[in-house]
């Protein structure tokens, strides 16, 4: 599996495309256009196989505090799970549903003595800083929450920045030569449509039979039961 640099990238579309001393279409432009498909690529891959961009980070709790910030690089703030380890103690960190967490949250304020196990819930209440909110308050200081979530795509920023969907680099190559096709009005523009779609179905047939490996047994989702319990 080749993953690609913006430089290698880069240097494919303006050979293809002769743009090596084209100053029409600058590299910025170009950047801009593979920026687009990586995005449009990404939100396909997100729906088809979440855990493609499956990740994980610590959460140091800190005492009194019941506000953390999420990754910066979280997509749509898409939690898979949080587990709570500290030495032998560990337990899954649930999420508090939607139609108990006030009362719960202020139930737990009033149980001073933490005896319940760390819930949590998302709280968006600054544009552009979500936080999860950890109920009941923590009383102790250490890195025992591991956060497992879904990142975004990494996008193209540098000549050295890795384009990280190595399934999709020919539909990325061929939209950004599209958007050239498009600015230059060039004859070939709808051939250059058509062959974006077909390189789109083909890198959606890829991620869609994508599994992690040959057991394609049906999970069951228990956590209604385990909720209800």
């Amino acid at each position: 599996m080749a993953f690609w640099t913006w430089s290698q990238l880069k240097a494919k579309i303006e050979a293809d495309l002769d743009l090596e001393d084209e100053k029409f279409i600058p590299e910025s432009e170009l950047l801009g256009y593979a920026n687009e498909a990586i995005r449009e690529v990404s939100r396909q891959v997100h729906t088809l196989y979440e855990d493609y961009f499956l990740t994980r980070t610590a959460i140091t709790l800190v005492s009194g505090t019941e506000e953390y910030a999420l990754p910066t690089d979280i997509y749509a703030m898409k939690i898979r799970g949080m587990v709570y380890r500290n030495g032998t103690s560990v337990w899954k960190m649930k999420r508090i549903q939607d139609w108990r967490k006030f009362e719960e949250y202020e139930f737990d304020k009033t149980n001073l003595t933490q005896t319940a196990l760390y819930g949590f819930f998302i709280l968006n209440a600054v544009a552009g800083a979500p936080r999860i909110l950890i109920t009941p308050t923590p009383n102790e200081n250490g890195a025992y929450v591991r956060l497992w979530y879904i990142r975004t795509a990494n996008e193209l920023t540098t000549d050295s920045s890795v384009m990280d969907i190595p399934e999709a680099v020919n539909y990325v190559i061929q939209y950004v030569k599209m958007r050239c096709y498009e600015k230059e009005l060039h004859p070939n523009l709808q051939k250059a449509i058509a062959d974006v779609e077909a390189e789109k179905q083909t890198t959606l047939e890829t991620l869609a039979n994508m599994v992690p490996d040959v057991d394609n047994e049906i999970e069951a989702d228990t956590r209604i039961y385990e909720e209800l319990s």
